[in-house]
């Protein structure tokens, strides 16, 4: 090998290296649409009165009756006792029904009343209007594809937990 070609090499990015830096903007790319797509939604919502962590737990409800209140709080990605909160806030407002399990006193349940049933309708309609704006320039096969890879990192990321905890 010559120097000149030994000096070329030297200053080639290997594969790893560059598949690195994409992986690594892909992650800020992910960061900067999560931060924009918030910041809209907790803007919208406030007109209507809402905020983003009320807005999943009407979500989460809907989703399950009987939950623990950890479970409720990681589903509105709040402390337990910002959950305490939001939860005597939207007793008060009407949009749910709580109680205690028979089960176990530890888990809350809740039901929407139409009120709160109706909330998480505006809300779910909002964030259509969001996505619809977000990825109207991107083709159907390129959100497939896109979907697909996200949920190649989201099953890596679960691996890694999971061999974390054993």
């Amino acid at each position: 090998m010559s120097a000149k070609d030994a000096s070329k090499s030297k200053h080639k990015v290997s594969k790893q290296e560059r598949k690195a830096v994409e992986a690594r903007l892909c992650s800020e790319n992910m960061r900067h649409l999560i931060i924009g797509y918030r910041a809209i939604m907790e803007d919208r919502l406030r007109d209507e009165g809402l905020t983003l962590p009320q807005l999943r737990l009407l979500k989460a409800v809907r989703q399950q009756a009987d939950v623990s209140a950890a479970t409720l709080a990681r589903a509105c990605q709040v402390t337990p006792q910002t959950l305490q909160a939001v939860l005597r806030r939207a007793v008060q407002a009407k949009w749910i029904i709580r109680g205690k399990s028979k089960k176990n006193e530890r888990i809350v349940t809740a039901t929407l009343t139409p009120l709160g049933d109706s909330l998480l309708q505006q809300g779910n309609d909002l964030a259509t209007r969001i996505e619809q704006r977000i990825w109207r320039d991107v083709g159907w096969s390129d959100l497939v594809q896109l979907n697909e890879t996200l949920q190649a990192g989201i099953a890596s990321l679960a691996a890694e937990v999971e061999g974390a905890k054993g």
